[in-house]
């Protein structure tokens, strides 16, 4: 059927005002969608808004129990509360579990909210539980449950917080003078391929923001195995203060012919534990919550570049208060080298101010307690004094603090000063060291570095011990066992797939031994000949290998990757 003109034209007049009126329902339907979504948006951030204000206009408090009566866990299964690397540790160090172990009493917990408290976290190692209250009242019918032994406030709501800044200098060099690795040996370790692998440290400080995104953190970023925020309680470590970046740069960051860490094989965990332009009690119990979820899921380092002596709410500590006995964070540092790990602490800015002293949780004992240097090895004029007011050596040990290189959150090399930065470049030391020694303890470990130190038979208040040098330990471990003529032609010696294989050039016998690098045998047997010979399930590092035939004994040195 043909249409006339004037039957076409008011079709498509009809054809118009129907494509009109669906446009404007899709455009009014569309945009009730968008004030649906809108709306959505406001009232999820009214709540999270109201939550969040809920959570930060409260007071914190920190509550002792008596006891752990009540707990849902057992000694006998440890397996429900540490992860299978944290016993591992304990089990390579001979270390038993205890009561500090067993998590907190689930019954306890459960009276303190229904008294109103809300559970932050709890803190085993202590018995206890950090907790906040809208209702002060509340405070004294805590107290008054029989399994509370006291209640101590450790945060006062204050006014809004004035950030601290970090201001490191850009630069635009590495050159010679990158000297903070090689002034501890840490760069010949990393010749020999010691860089921290297998090794899990912890770093404790107040944010890490853009370390999910800068380039100089790539080669780490598949290696950071764990991230909590003790402040807003959350997992987002990657905001706040940029401190954490910087000091993490020290330890991981690498930017081909600029600057590489002192572990930059090592795993990390990233833990916010400081709140941001506050000085309050509860930042050491956060400080504390850290440690155990780091000893929990099997750190072998802690480093912390955090420290206390003065408070915005509540009495400042003394000089006597720093005695690594008095105060709880001190006690939780010396309880952390006790689980088995290594914990590295700054020693401190005060060197000029009026405390001028070492501050908490550096007065703890069996930990590494870090002082800053110069590239030239002299004192940095704010590193703080020691020693601890018992009297013992403080700080242990020194690293550059001055003019460090560190990696800022534009991905820009740059130098920053402080014992901050001293202390994470020794913590990757150590993790580099002890990833060459795999089967020393921690004690035994923290003790070498002390030992090696410039200044281990006469130390003093600003350099402790003074400046170690880790390539020496190694070498010094080497020499304990290779103090025979080394090397033969005649053998070929390796490790592979858990086998130590041996090929000769002919079929005379040989009496052979293998040895860890810190002395202990593990197999020995004579044989004839090529021999593959099964190991038990040895970690990766350095081995030494003795053997005797008719023409004398000799050692070799090999790796197991």
């Amino acid at each position: 059927m043909q249409f006339s003109c004037t039957e076409q034209f008011s079709f498509c007049f009809f054809e118009i005002y129907l494509v009109f009126i669906v446009t404007k329902f899709y455009l009014t339907l569309h945009k009730l969608f968008r004030i649906i979504i809108i709306m959505q948006k406001f009232i999820f951030t009214l709540i999270f808004s109201l939550f969040f204000c809920s959570i930060f206009s409260q007071n914190s408090y920190y509550v002792q129990f008596k006891d752990k009566n009540g707990t849902l866990f057992s000694l006998n299964s440890p397996q429900n509360f540490l992860s299978a690397r944290a016993l591992q540790r304990r089990t390579n160090q001979g270390i038993a579990l205890d009561s500090t172990d067993l998590p907190v009493s689930q019954t306890y917990l459960n009276a303190l909210v229904a008294n109103e408290a809300t559970i932050l976290y709890r803190l085993k190692w202590f018995n206890g539980a950090e907790i906040l209250l809208s209702n002060p009242a509340k405070v004294a019918d805590i107290e008054a449950l029989p399994f509370v032994e006291f209640v101590e406030r450790t945060k006062t709501v204050l006014s809004s917080p004035n950030p601290r800044q970090n201001t490191p200098q850009q630069t635009s060099d590495l050159p010679a003078e990158f000297v903070q690795n090689s002034m501890l040996g840490v760069d010949l370790l990393h010749n020999e391929g010691f860089r921290g692998a297998g090794k899990l440290i912890a770093v404790l400080d107040a944010g890490f923001p853009n370390v999910n995104t800068m380039s100089a953190f790539d080669t780490i970023r598949a290696r950071i195995v764990d991230t909590y925020n003790f402040v807003d309680m959350n997992a987002n470590v990657y905001q706040h203060n940029s401190h954490g970046t910087l000091v993490l740069s020290t330890i991981g960051a690498h930017i081909e012919n600029q600057i590489y860490g002192t572990a930059p094989e090592a795993s990390f965990a990233l833990y916010i534990s400081e709140e941001d332009g506050r000085e309050t009690r509860r930042e050491p119990d956060n400080w504390i919550a850290a440690a155990e979820r780091a000893d929990s899921i099997g750190a072998d380092i802690i480093t912390s570049s955090l420290g206390y002596y003065f408070f915005d709410d509540s009495p400042n500590l003394q000089y006597s208060d720093l005695d690594g006995k008095t105060t709880r964070v001190s006690r939780a540092a010396t309880i952390t080298a006790r689980k088995g790990m290594v914990v590295v602490n700054s020693a401190g800015n005060e060197a000029t101010s009026e405390w001028h002293y070492i501050i908490a949780p550096a007065d703890a004992d069996s930990i590494l307690c870090v002082g800053a240097v110069t590239k030239d090895s002299a004192n940095s004029t704010f590193s703080s004094y020691g020693p601890s007011y018992d009297m013992r050596v403080k700080p242990d040990i020194c690293a550059q603090g001055t003019n460090a290189f560190v990696v800022n959150t534009s991905n820009v090399l740059a130098t920053a000063n402080g014992t901050s930065f001293a202390a994470p470049i020794a913590a990757g030391m150590a993790a580099s060291l002890w990833s060459a020694m795999p089967n020393v303890t921690n004690v035994s470990l923290m003790q070498k570095i002390r030992e090696s130190a410039h200044r281990y038979s006469n130390p003093d208040v600003r350099y402790g011990y003074g400046i170690p040098n880790v390539w020496n330990i190694y070498e010094n471990s080497l020499t304990t066992i290779q103090n025979v003529v080394s090397g033969n032609q005649n053998f070929f010696l390796e490790i592979k797939d858990n086998f130590l294989i041996i090929k000769c050039l002919n079929t005379d016998s040989y009496t052979f031994a293998l040895f860890d690098i810190i002395g202990r045998k593990i197999v020995s047997d004579t044989k004839n000949g090529n021999a593959e010979i099964a190991l038990p399930n040895i970690v990766n590092g350095v081995y030494i290998v003795l053997i005797k035939n008719k023409n004398g004994i000799f050692s070799e040195k090999i790796i197991k990757k």
